[in-house]
């Protein structure tokens, strides 16, 4: 949703690298990465829900 909006203002007023949608993008992007949920969240509660054990797509 946020690339949809970096590209929605095309061309950008600043620096297209340092737009605060694109590093907004890659914090999210990492944050999934490292599991961050399961660490500053409630990841690993939800992965031992049965639903989630029924379907790991939830996880």
């Amino acid at each position: 949703m946020l690339m949809l909006m970096f590209f929605a203002a095309l061309p950008p007023e600043h620096h297209p690298f340092l737009d605060d949608h694109v590093i907004y993008s890659i914090v999210l992007l990492g944050l999934a990465e490292v599991n961050a949920g399961d660490t500053f969240g409630v990841g690993r509660w939800w992965s031992k829900t049965p639903v989630v054990e029924r379907y790991p797509i939830l996880r």
